[in-house]
């Protein structure tokens, strides 16, 4: 099932999916929404909802207070529509700024590189090109319920059938423990972007 999310003061309405967050449908119709964290716990996507009603999701008690969420605000990267949704977001239009929309991409790791004794480059040849402009990232997909990783991809956007990316190991961390330890050429992968 399907809602209508108006975005304002843009005054676009793009289609919400049942259980979708409200960034990632503004992001996949090609409208940036401010956010940073994308787990609930920064507050950078705060935006008020005018008309409607959304589940919270995992929002941080302290990123989202009882009085904000009264007041009818939310974190567009947790909150669910619970039906058509009309959202007053601070977006800074810039007319030099290219607003890709966000898909979903498959690839195969083509090589894995030690660059120096934490840093992994990862080259991932797509199965269809990706578009995205230089300091772009995208959000990798890991097995085994580790779930998704953002990295700055590394390669100039004149080459889009393979993104490089650089991957520094953080001690302890699932997500680059796998890429440093398990990942392997050949394998096939998910990444999420521009």
């Amino acid at each position: 099932m399907s809602y209508a999310l108006t975005i304002e003061p843009l005054g676009q309405t793009i289609e919400i999916e049942e259980g979708q967050t409200i960034l990632d449908a503004a992001l996949r119709a090609g409208i940036y929404l401010p956010h940073a964290c994308c787990h609930g716990l920064c507050a950078t996507c705060k935006v008020q909802v005018t008309d409607g009603e959304v589940e919270h999701g995992e929002a941080s008690s302290f990123a989202l207070m009882d009085f904000e969420r009264d007041e009818g605000k939310c974190l567009a990267c947790c909150a669910t529509p619970q039906g058509d949704l009309v959202i007053e977001a601070e977006i800074d239009e810039d007319p030099d700024a290219e607003n890709l929309p966000v898909q979903d991409y498959d690839g195969t790791v083509a090589r894995i590189e030690t660059l120096t004794p934490t840093i992994k480059g990862v080259w991932i040849k797509l199965d269809a090109p990706i578009r995205f402009q230089a300091g772009q990232y995208i959000n990798l997909e890991l097995p085994g319920g580790i779930g998704s990783r953002a990295f700055s991809i590394a390669s100039p956007p004149s080459e889009a059938g393979e993104v490089e990316l650089n991957i520094r190991i953080v001690p302890g961390g699932q997500g680059t423990g796998y890429v440093h330890e398990t990942m392997r050429a050949g394998e096939r992968v998910r990444i999420t972007g521009p």
